[in-house]
């Protein structure tokens, strides 16, 4: 006849492979991976199951569920094509939820029969007694909808935030290292505290209490180091994009300036040829106006605004887009020139972007509006657009565009502009027009 032991060894292992696949099933996979999976899992169960048997104390019984957890490890490491810390963050987090799984499925089992879980008992050699009645049924049911609701609940809250390409290196080690040690810690303490015989009810609710609280706040301190690294890895990449957009004002404006120089003099060259040769007035106007087209520098009161929004009105153009602008670019003079290049040449270029999509020519315009209002300039900017938009989280406008990692910072880069300067940013849609809305506190004269 079948240990408890043995049983459970069977048990646990099942219960680490199924928490492991919720953190790890969008992760890249491995060729033939149904295949894979399927014999790391018949592997996985058959070492749980004849891992050899020793003495029944708290750190032989450590070892053991250390060395089934190390298998499944193992299994994933053949299964997915990961870097190893993006399968160990993934392995953490799964025993956190096996360990949390299992307190709350001894909390309940306690409450249900008005004893000691029997979960408890399933750590020694004794002979496992399995008799089809209503106590075993009921105790079966309820240990496996501890199980689903607790898989379900840590699934919703941490593992779905770990998505297909995601780079789990986090840059705190240290911070990781103390979750694993408090992890392990926390499993030891929980083979402890099995083989104490005398336990009371109460002290073992307690006991499971405070460690569905410690695996719960294992997690949410592993899932905060992954999130603070996105942001870190999303502002180290706005940071990129401020120095490009520095170096591309810099390109812009000389470039602006030189076909500003150019064309004044070729103009002037064309009407004096026109007055020596007697050409055609019409002609002449026409030359002139085409030039014209690369002469247009728009005067706002801000020399960084002006080189922005000459570039930008010159793509509109060859976009069919009508740009209009009403602007008093000296209230942004407190501005630096590469902080209004990223501000105003992400929101002009995402309107432009919008604007180019809708089929009628005639409502593919754009309008900047800079203004004072009272203690603060106010800054809109709006364009038309089709279709519909979706916003994230924090009341912004998802990427249309289907590689999202790579696309989706030019409001981010908007944002990061904005707070640098106090200022407030919202948006408003309706009617198909795109509203940007921008105030910032004017310095004290």
């Amino acid at each position: 006849m079948l240990s408890n032991l043995f049983f459970y060894k069977m048990l646990f292992a099942a219960e680490i492979l199924v928490a492991e696949f919720l953190f790890t099933f969008r992760l890249k996979k491995r060729g033939k991976f149904p295949l894979r999976f399927s014999l790391c899992v018949v592997a996985c169960l058959i070492i749980a199951a004849f891992f050899p048997s020793g003495p029944q104390t708290f750190w032989y019984s450590s070892i053991t569920f250390l060395c089934i957890f190390s298998a499944t490890f193992a299994a994933l490491v053949i299964c997915y094509d990961e870097p190893i810390g993006n399968i160990l963050f993934c392995g953490m987090a799964a025993y956190s939820t096996q360990h949390f799984s299992y307190g709350l499925a001894n909390i309940a089992l306690s409450l249900i029969m008005r004893a000691r879980s029997p979960l408890a008992g399933m750590y020694d050699e004794g002979k496992i007694q399995i008799g089809l009645n209503g106590e075993t049924v009921l105790v079966a049911l309820s240990y496996i909808i501890c199980y689903f609701v607790s898989y379900w609940l840590l699934y919703a809250l941490f593992a779905r935030r770990i998505k297909k390409g995601s780079n789990m290196k986090i840059r705190n080690m240290s911070m990781l290292v103390l979750i694993g040690i408090g992890l392990l810690i926390d499993i030891v303490l929980s083979s402890v505290i099995t083989y104490v015989d005398e336990l009371g009810m109460l002290v073992d609710a307690v006991y499971n209490v405070t460690n569905i609280l410690c695996c719960f706040l294992l997690l949410y301190c592993q899932f905060s180091l992954l999130q603070n690294k996105e942001k870190e890895d999303e502002l180290e990449f706005v940071n990129r994009m401020w120095h490009q957009e520095k170096e591309q004002y810099v390109i812009s404006k000389e470039t602006i300036d030189l076909i500003n120089m150019k064309c004044h003099d070729m103009r002037h060259q064309i009407r004096e040829i026109g007055k020596n040769k007697s050409f055609p007035e019409d002609a002449i106007r026409e030359m002139e106006s085409t030039i014209s087209l690369y002469d247009s520098i728009v005067k706002t009161g801000n020399e960084a605004l002006d080189t922005i929004l000459t570039e930008k009105s010159l793509r509109c153009t060859r976009s069919g887009i009508i740009l209009t602008c009403v602007a008093d670019g000296a209230l942004l003079d407190f501005m630096s020139a590469t902080d209004l290049y990223s501000l105003f040449g992400n929101a002009l270029d995402n309107a432009i972007e919008a604007a180019g999509k809708v089929v009628d020519p005639e409502r593919r315009v754009i309008g900047l509006k800079i203004n004072r209002v009272g203690e603060m300039a106010s800054v809109n900017v709006k364009n038309s657009f089709e279709g519909e938009l979706d916003f994230d989280e924090h009341g912004y406008p998802k990427t249309t565009k289907e590689d999202s990692d790579y696309h989706g910072y030019g409001i981010k880069s908007i944002a990061y502009v904005v707070e640098k300067y106090d200022g407030n940013l919202s948006i408003a849609v309706k009617e198909n027009i795109f509203n940007l809305n921008i105030l910032f506190p004017l310095p004290p004269i």
